[in-house]
This record gives structure tokens, C-alpha cells and sequence, in this order.
């Protein structure tokens, strides 16, 4: 043994951030150091040799050289919310200018003085209702200057000034804190979203459905109905479309034909993931375990997810890059984590094809893998020794797996519906407080197995089925939607 001791596994952290620049290792803080990940994180050095078989007088090669050098690290994380999603006194903030700096980086300068000196970069900021449709949107944020009022974020849609807003801007502009494990989902392909809501009266004709445009006739204002709504919810949770919803005016359902009316404007108040299948963030993502540390640049991941009832969920990362360093490197220090207790899969309305079927099963576990399939693109002209430019997902094949009790045909026709090809829907959420809740939807699944098992003399359905999103949709990227709600 040497004398600095064994390595002890149960000392580790992972951390990570978005890179700014694609192919650029950022320098990690201590920031984005706070998820709380679960004991058993794993790096690998994937760094294989290449055999030199040169022909001579013996039967062994003649050693190796080197060739590509890659670093996959595998992280566990609880599926949590940030103790306090908002950021109270920036909760709402008029926008006065919206100038490019270089790159892909935009600056948003507020109006007025507002106090800006908790934000930090890797916060998100949300804007809507800016002059020019490019500049709305939920941004990663780059840099903070609060006696100047402004922040820089990363916008990859724009590469010069052409959309700039010079003065007087109409956005509105909202930050939130980073859910911990958010930049670990944009690097396995997805968008994140601000997600707004709006008070609302009783509910008429309810309830509000998922993916339904809202519309208010007086303002003209549409919206996609994110969280579905029924009497006696105090919100409803959507992403705004065209135009601003208002107060005091009704908001109707398009396909549930539900009606309330709003008792107050739209507030940003919670975050979505969804898929994408262009513009994708890559991270530097580092591995630390008790003094020794291994990091990826321009890694990319896989996300897996298992979901228990009446237990936390807990997501899965896999992430592959190429080597940025291996080597001693002391634990970061100074991170501040979350200490709320996760949200439980209790109460959790789990529906399969609402409002057709609307049918409540005795489930057991919900199950999910994105199916990313992560490449490393190979360069000889990498600027580094890896021979790698950076990780890409190639293709995706999301599926769910649902452990249930089978019901008669008469019930849910589970074997009829496979036979036919018939797509359902599928939501849920984990938590049982508005205030603290994860919910998943996938508006349409397509059966691929139904095999059977017995528990105990209970019949049920492992059943696996793959998210096809809506064949219609041209544009795609609507196989499934995750949203946050925070306090």
C-alpha cells in the first residue's frame, strides 16, 4: 500500500457545466459542483492501445502505440427540484436591450436598477414577448453584471448582431435557479424551457388537457397547456405561444373545451425538458473521487430513469467524451447543495390515453431510457491528443417500460391495442405538493411487449413500449415532456 492510503469510493462528486464554446473544456467551480449524485459515480479511461504486430522472428508483437483517449463517467442522481426555483427579487424583469457580444453570446440589459447580485452563471433566464421571436427563449446564462444590470447567455441560434434590439425592448425577462441535474439533460439532447403559469378561478368543462392550445379571445393570446388543470387548482402551467395572456379574462381549452379566468398575469414559475434533434450542448464533466480527479470536453450522455412507487425516482447519466485530464486533484470545496427531500411516486395520477380511456392502473415501477446513441467523432485534427473533435448523438429510441396489474380487455385492452398498432398517452408526476412535483408525459406510445408475470398470484404486464411522438408533427421533437415545478 502506498503511503497516501486507499482511494475511499464513498468520497466522490461530479460536476459539470455547458461549454460555452463547443470543443473548449471549461474550468469548473465550485458551482457546478451541486448535484447531490449517489454513491457509486464511476469514471473509465477508454484509451486503447494499438498493437504493433511487426513481423520479426518470434510470435509476440512489438508493444503498442497510442490511439484515441476518451473518459466515460456514469452518474446517479435523485429526481429533485432546486429549494427555491425563483429567484424572488428578480422574479419579473422588463428587458431595455438585447445586443450580440461574439459568438453565440447575447447580452440582456434590464430597465430601471433591479437586483441581480444573487445570479450566478449556469442560472437560467427565461425571456418572452421580445421584439424579434430569436432573442425568446431559456438561456443558459454566461456571466452576471449587477452594478451594470445586464447578463450574458449562451443564445447558439444567433452568430451576430442582426437581431439585436437596440432600445426599448418589449421582453420580459425571468430567472431561475439551475435544477441540479438540468445541464446533465442538456447534454443528453434535450432543450430546457421556462414553463409559465397563470392564476386562475374554478374550472369549467374541465379538466385542462396536456399539449392542448390555450387561448384568451379578448387578447388573442395563445399558449400549450403543460400541466393538466382541473377545478380547483390554483394555476394553469403553460408555454406561451403568441401574444400575452392578461388578468381578469377567460382561458379556453381547445380539445377539452375547459374554461377559467385568469386573476393574474403570467409568471415564468418552473422549467420543461424536451428533445431536440439539432443545436445540441455539450459539457466538461469531471469526476472526483477522494483526491484523484478525471474529466470529458464536449461530452455528451445517455439518460436512463427508474421510478418506483411510493419512492423517489432516480436518473441515470452516461456520459462519453474526449480525455480532458487524469490525474491527483483535490475534492472542490465550498459547494452549497439543496437540502429539501426529494419528491415521492405517491398519488401520482398516472394515466394511460387520458381523457379517451382514462385509465388508472395498479402500478409498480416506470421505468425510461432516451435511447441516445453517443459517438465520438473522430479528428486527426483535433487540437488536442485525443483524436477526438467531441461526443454527438447520432439517433435516439426512447422507450418506457411500465410494471402494472393486467386488467380485462373490458377495462384496457392492452393485447388489442398492441395488435393494432393504437397509440396511447402516458402522464404522471412524483410529488404530491404543486409546489414540489416532476411530471412526464408522452403523448404517443406504441406497444412493442406485453410479456407476463406472476406475483404472488397477482397477474401482471411488464409492459415496454416505444415514444413515437406524432407522425403529423414535421418537425418532430415531441416524443415526450418533463416539467419542473419549484416553490
Amino acid at each position: 500500500m502506498g503511503t497516501g492510503g486507499p482511494q475511499l469510493t464513498r468520497k466522490q462528486q461530479v460536476g459539470g457545466r455547458i461549454e460555452s464554446t463547443p470543443g473548449t473544456a471549461e474550468t469548473l467551480t465550485a458551482f457546478d459542483f451541486k448535484s447531490r449524485i449517489i454513491v457509486g459515480a464511476a469514471a473509465e479511461y477508454d484509451a486503447p492501445r494499438d498493437p504493433r504486430d511487426i513481423a520479426r522472428a518470434t510470435f509476440t508483437n512489438l508493444g503498442s502505440s497510442e490511439s484515441t483517449k476518451a473518459n466515460k463517467i456514469s452518474v446517479d442522481t435523485e429526481i429533485n427540484t432546486p429549494d427555491a426555483f425563483d429567484i424572488a427579487a428578480t422574479a419579473e424583469m422588463d428587458v431595455d436591450t438585447v445586443l450580440w457580444q461574439s459568438g453565440n453570446i447575447i447580452r440582456y440589459t434590464f430597465a430601471g436598477t433591479p437586483d441581480i447580485t444573487a445570479v450566478l452563471a449556469g442560472d437560467y433566464f427565461t425571456c418572452n414577448y421580445e421584439d424579434s421571436a430569436i432573442n425568446d427563449g431559456t438561456f443558459k446564462i454566461h456571466a452576471v453584471n449587477s452594478g451594470s444590470y445586464y447578463i450574458d447567455v449562451i443564445n447558439r441560434l444567433r452568430t451576430s448582431a442582426a437581431d439585436d434590439t437596440a432600445a426599448t425592448s418589449t421582453g420580459i425577462g425571468n430567472i431561475q435557479a439551475a435544477f441540479e441535474h438540468s445541464w446533465m439533460m442538456e447534454c443528453a439532447g434535450c432543450h430546457i424551457k421556462g414553463l409559465s403559469r397563470i392564476a386562475i378561478g374554478a374550472v369549467s368543462s374541465g379538466p385542462y388537457q396536456f399539449g392542448e392550445t390555450l387561448t384568451q379571445a379578448v387578447s388573442g393570446a395563445t399558449g400549450k397547456c403543460i400541466i393538466p388543470a382541473k377545478n380547483g387548482d390554483s394555476y394553469i402551467y403553460f408555454q406561451p405561444l403568441t401574444g400575452k395572456m392578461v388578468t381578469t379574462q377567460a382561458i379556453t381549452g381547445g380539445d377539452s373545451s375547459a374554461s377559467a379566468t385568469s386573476s393574474g398575469g403570467p409568471v415564468v414559475h418552473g422549467l420543461t425538458a424536451e428533445p431536440i434533434s439539432d443545436c445540441f450542448e455539450v459539457a466538461t464533466v469531471e469526476w472526483q473521487e477522494d483526491g484523484y480527479a478525471m474529466s470529458a470536453r464536449s461530452a455528451m450522455a445517455n439518460m436512463t430513469a427508474e421510478m418506483p412507487a411510493n419512492k423517489r425516482g432516480i436518473m441515470s447519466f452516461s456520459f462519453d467524451g474526449p480525455r480532458s485530464a487524469n490525474g491527483d486533484k483535490a475534492l472542490t470545496t465550498g459547494i452549497t447543495r439543496y437540502q429539501e427531500d426529494p419528491p415521492v411516486m405517491k398519488t401520482a395520477d398516472l394515466k394511460l390515453n387520458a381523457p379517451t380511456d382514462d385509465f388508472e392502473p395498479v402500478f409498480s415501477n416506470v421505468g425510461l431510457d432516451l435511447g441516445n446513441a453517443v459517438v465520438l467523432r473522430q479528428n486527426g485534427n483535433a487540437s488536442d491528443d485525443t483524436g477526438f473533435e467531441g461526443a454527438r448523438i447520432g439517433k435516439r429510441d426512447p422507450k418506457i417500460t411500465l410494471t402494472l396489474e393486467h386488467e380485462l380487455a373490458a377495462t384496457f385492452d392492452f393485447f388489442g391495442k398492441y395488435d393494432a398498432g393504437t397509440k396511447v398517452k402516458l402522464e404522471y408526476h412524483i410529488g404530491t405538493t404543486e409546489a414540489k412535483q416532476f411530471w412526464f408525459f408522452a403523448p404517443e406510445l406504441e406497444f412493442q411487449a406485453l410479456p407476463m408475470n406472476d406475483d404472488e398470484g397477482i397477474r401482471k404486464l411488464d409492459l415496454e413500449a416505444s415514444l413515437t411522438g406524432n407522425a403529423g408533427n414535421t418537425t418532430g421533437d415531441d416524443e415526450w415532456l418533463m416539467a419542473w415545478v419549484g416553490d
